[in-house]
Order: C-alpha cells, then structure tokens, then sequence
C-alpha cells in the first residue's frame, strides 16, 4: 500500500524550503558585503543617488593568475568615455581617498574604479580606471 503526502503538508514545506533559501541567501549576501558596507555608505554620501557597489577579492576562474582586487561601481550623469580628464578625475581621486579612509588596501594588489552611464534604451557606457594599490 502506497502512502500519500496531503497537500497541505506538500505546500508547508514548499513554504519552508522557500524561507530556508531565502534566509541561506541573505546570509550569504550580507557577510560578502559586510566589510565593504562602511566604504558604500561614504560613496553614497559623497556622491548622492551613484548607487555604489564595492567587492573585493580574485576572480573565481584561474584565482592564482589574477591579484586581489578591490572593484567600485558608481552610476554617473554623463559619458565616461567620452568625458574629459578633467571631468573624470575628481571622481576617481574621491573615490581612492575614501577607499583608504574605509579599506585596508594592503589587502588588494589594484583598485578598479567602474564610472557607469545608464541610458535609456541604449548600451551603458561603462569606463574602467585601474590604480595600483604600490602607488596610493
């Protein structure tokens, strides 16, 4: 004789295993991002509405062939591609300050600054400065 499940037992514990994950998932999120949360909130405030994303670490391919990385991701308001040196630099220099005030950088080999332009409807427009940490 073949035992059943009744459905209500079935929904329980899709309801479970929905809070189960979810709550793995939040774990998870908040300690990769704990250590960088103080430096998001100064980008934040220093550059309103930018939206700041900081990781840091290697590239999970090949970990032995990149160095440790600290990435900062800011929206801004124009082209970074085509924005002049002058435009651009008091962004990264900002950054970098910041990025010593709220990291320990002898932890990373270079910092990557990201400068994103969203347009609607269209490619982002995304520019990558890289800065040796030997150098700051």
């Amino acid at each position: 004789m073949q035992k059943t499940i009744s459905g209500r037992t079935v929904v329980f514990g899709m309801f479970g295993f929905a809070i189960v994950m979810t709550a793995i998932l939040w774990l998870y999120w908040d300690a990769y991002t704990a250590p960088f949360r103080p430096l998001q909130y100064a980008i934040n405030d220093a550059f309103p509405g930018s939206g700041p994303r900081v990781v840091g670490g290697k590239q999970k391919k090949h970990k032995d062939e990149y160095p440790e990385i600290l990435r900062i991701v800011i929206r801004v308001d124009f082209d970074p591609n085509e924005a002049s040196e002058e435009q651009v630099e008091p962004y990264t220099s900002k950054l970098l300050e910041l990025a010593k005030e709220h990291v320990d950088l002898t932890e990373y080999e270079q910092v990557e600054i990201h400068l994103m332009h969203r347009v609607p409807e269209s490619e982002t427009e995304l520019k990558k400065f890289d800065f040796p940490t030997a150098e700051l």
